[in-house]
């Protein structure tokens, strides 16, 4: 699927630096053979990329000279958990390859545009301007390549008055979307929301659009610009409410804890200090289910609380009855009670329990990477499965410009032309 390269770049340059073993295997990956050039920062476009790259797509990251992407320093952000191992980069930066390009130079540009010309997805969370800037418009780069499919994710949609401001997934995935509104309790503040919480699904929308042109070319044999933006991605998870908002339907003010209208919904404190969620959603229906999981078959008939309505008038005391009854039971007993009456439940997990879950661990989420500096590690996997296709062995995130070089020489770029480039600072890294 990778675009033909003019007849200046010959077609037995691409791929030059790869071995035959390599390309055969790469091939017969679901993406095998796809190329995507990546000029994007953190987390959001990058962890798309990293899903195609999961599957096959070879994966270059353009960066600039100096630091290179901030992702690769975020771990030492205040306030981010403490380790010498660069976790967010690690995750996000696999399987790629980096290329450092001072894209501000107009030889820079030039070096980009050969190298876009060899590719099938052109992926940025650049503004407009700054593409402009640059000269990676999607109508510029559509010249180059007319087989390029444009994945541009962004704050706050890619057009409109707002689309040229700063915007991470705090702000506009969870807060301008409505979701922090309706998470936040009606006595107190939400807090943080931790890193990537929004940039990621958002990830796997924007990894959806990039499949969706790779189709429509398949069936126009033309390119096509994709879009999505925290904002809207944070908009469709919450828009069962704003469809509500839309139809005009009339909403209930927040209530406290005790007043809740469906108890069935609140967490509850074990007897060994751990929180567990409900999520009950027919009342009536479960109440004799949960009434045999509390090993109370005296409230089944008790006129208080045996009806919604019933249990809505005198909810207070229904609150404080359910509070004594968790405390007395540690959560592995709940756990048992409640998946045996087959009540949804959960327990609210830390950081120690996702790690150790086993339900996590069947799935397939956490996979092996060997690490050249840091060893055996274990890494997050991206959260879409195929039945029949194998992702790929995840690869250590690359090292600033680790692949300029064998990039440069699979564009047909000889060694003078690559020592000039860099001393004139337009690449740099590993030449």
């Amino acid at each position: 699927m990778r675009a033909a390269l003019s007849d200046q770049f010959p077609s037995s340059a691409i791929g030059a630096s790869a071995t035959a073993a390599t390309t055969a295997v790469a091939d017969q990956a679901l993406l095998g053979g796809v190329r995507v050039v990546e000029l994007a920062t953190i987390v959001m476009a990058p962890s798309a990329s990293a899903i195609l790259s999961d599957f096959g797509a070879e994966v270059i990251k353009i960066e600039a000279p100096g630091r290179g992407d901030l992702y690769r320093y975020f771990q030492d952000l205040p306030g981010m958990p403490d380790s010498e191992i660069p976790y967010c980069f690690l995750l996000d930066g696999r399987n790629k390859k980096s290329v450092v390009i001072d894209l501000k130079r107009e030889s820079g540009q030039k070096v980009a545009h050969r190298l876009i010309e060899t590719a099938d997805v052109f992926l940025t969370n650049c503004h407009n301007s700054v593409l402009e800037a640059l000269d990676m418009t999607w109508d510029r780069l559509r010249e180059i390549n007319p087989r390029l499919i444009f994945a541009h994710g962004t704050g706050y949609g890619h057009t409109g008055p707002e689309a040229e401001k700063p915007g991470y997934d705090q702000v506009c995935y969870w807060t301008r979307s409505g979701l922090v509104a309706t998470f936040t309790p009606v006595d107190g503040h939400l807090g943080p929301l931790g890193c990537g919480t929004g940039d990621h699904p958002t990830g796997v929308t924007l990894f959806s659009a990039v499949l969706a042109g790779l189709l429509k070319r398949e069936r126009t044999g033309a390119g096509s610009y994709v879009t999505t933006s925290l904002l809207a991605a944070g908009a469709w998870a919450n828009a069962c409410a704003i469809q509500a908002k839309l139809v005009g339907a009339e909403f209930h003010a927040k209530r406290p804890r005790e007043r809740t209208m469906n108890f069935g919904q609140l967490y509850y404190r074990t007897r060994d200090d751990r929180l567990i969620k409900l999520s009950i959603v027919e009342q009536d229906r479960e109440w004799e289910r949960f009434c045999r999981a509390l090993d109370r078959t005296d409230l089944i008939g008790d006129e208080r609380f045996c009806t919604t309505a019933e249990r809505i008038e005198n909810m207070p005391e229904f609150v404080a009855l359910l509070d004594a009854e968790f405390a007395q039971r540690d959560f592995a007993e709940w756990s048992e009670r409640f998946t045996h009456c087959e009540i949804a439940y959960s327990l609210v997990s830390n950081l120690d329990d996702i790690v150790a879950d086993e339900q996590l661990e069947a799935i397939g989420m956490f996979r092996d990477l060997d690490h050249p500096e840091y060893g055996r590690l274990r890494t997050v996997d991206s959260p879409v499965f195929i039945q029949g296709e194998d992702k790929a062995e995840p690869q250590p995130a690359p090292g600033l410009g680790e692949h300029t070089g064998d990039l440069l020489r699979e564009l047909g770029l000889d060694a003078r032309e690559i020592a000039s480039l860099a001393e004139r600072g337009v690449v740099s890294g590993r030449l």
